[in-house]
């Protein structure tokens, strides 16, 4: 780090109006030392430091040029301001710079991470301990969540394939909706286009599926049965089109449960619309879709349909993972499931379904929902 102690104390002094020979006399040294200081051809001595400090009412890192502003506009500056003028070559080199200049850097030490992990992969032999132990440091000293999974992301990119889980489990439960981005960089970076389109199509359905539950979630129609049928009708379309499916084609069985329920909530809608023959038309619907879904056995792979989205990616029933074709697995969070729908406990539930009030006493009702109940037992 770049001293700048003559020149804070060059500064100071005539900020105060004080003479050299004033200050030497102060500090008990010779006003040839303060001039020496002041030219920068030396510096005070280790123990002067805190006395120059104290007369000058400043902090020690004050004196030296190593206050908060002046660090930040060095970074700003020569760092960040340079790095994009630069060849990777030279950007290493600054990076390595900076990072011992100013260690504790957070912004710098996940940026001289990027820099090797991604540009320099030739040299991962010599850099690799040196990428693990910042690594580790960063998780342990750096409070910033962004930071560190920035640095866990690079460490990813040049760590043995067994120890990726391992590292990526050091964070937050955040990366069950990004693991399938690091899987698909450190594949681009070792230029293995069959594992990087594996989690690329297995990325593409985690995304449309959170979507489409976003969505879900969000659009309830409470006490507007009419807005709630259009907008379930609108719903089924978007499931349509994520799972490429036709009126003459089989539903994919990975989006079934997703169905049941969609068409679960649309007879609700119905119900509450007064429109009893609709209503029961999706009721019935939702119990075909039901039985259709326990019938299958527990961990069968699903298809999810639309190839040219989704690829070869699979679901697992009952489980929260997807199915690769490289046969490895990947957290399946936060989107549409792959569990039942319980149909028989919303079909008897009073709190949020209220638009079922009044056929719950009618045979035809009576009769869907034993049968629902028959499939959970």
């Amino acid at each position: 780090m770049e001293l700048l102690i003559g020149e804070r104390i060059k500064q100071y002094r005539k900020e105060r109006d004080i003479t050299q020979d004033a200050l030497a006399t102060v500090l008990g040294v010779s006003p040839q030392s303060i001039s020496k200081w002041e030219r920068g051809d030396g510096y005070p001595d280790i123990t002067l430091l805190p006395s120059i400090a104290n007369y000058f009412e400043v902090t020690v890192d004050d004196l030296i040029g190593n206050d908060r502003i002046s660090v930040e506009e060095d970074v700003q500056k020569n760092y960040f301001g340079m790095e994009g003028k630069l060849d990777h070559e030279a950007r290493l080199q600054l990076a390595l710079t900076y990072h011992k200049k100013y260690p504790r850097n957070w912004h710098i030490a996940t940026s001289l991470m990027y820099e090797i992990s991604r540009h320099h992969r030739k040299k991962l032999e010599q850099y690799q301990p040196f990428l693990y132990e910042l690594c580790e440091r960063i998780l342990r000293e750096c409070p910033d969540s962004v930071m560190r999974r920035d640095a866990i992301r690079s460490i990813c990119m040049v760590c043995a394939e067994e120890e990726i889980n391992d590292w990526l489990n050091k964070d937050t439960t955040f990366w069950y909706k990004e693991r399938h981005k690091v899987f698909e960089e450190r594949y681009r970076l070792m230029r293995d286009r069959e594992q990087y389109e594996a989690y690329q199509f297995a990325g593409a359905y985690l995304q449309v599926s959170q979507a489409l539950y976003a969505i879900k979630r969000d659009r309830n129609y409470r006490n507007q049965p009419q807005k709630a049928v259009l907008w379930n009708q609108t719903y089924l379309k978007m499931l349509d089109a994520a799972a490429g499916h036709a009126e003459e084609t089989a539903l994919p069985t990975g989006w079934i449960a997703e169905y049941a329920s969609a068409y679960l909530r649309l007879a609700a809608a119905y119900f509450g619309a007064k429109d009893r023959n609709k209503g029961y038309q999706c009721l019935e619907l939702a119990l075909e879709l039901t039985k259709q879904y326990y019938a299958l056995p527990t961990s069968t792979p699903l298809e999810l349909g639309n190839p040219v989205l989704f690829g070869q990616t699979k679901a697992l029933k009952m489980d929260d993972l997807l199915l690769l074709p490289n046969g490895k697995t990947l957290q399946n969070s936060e989107g549409v499931d792959q569990f039942s729908p319980c149909m028989a406990a919303i079909m008897e539930a009073t709190k949020g379904w209220e638009w079922f009030n009044d056929v719950r006493t009618e045979e035809r009702f009576l009769q869907i929902l034993e049968q629902a109940k028959a499939l959970e037992e």
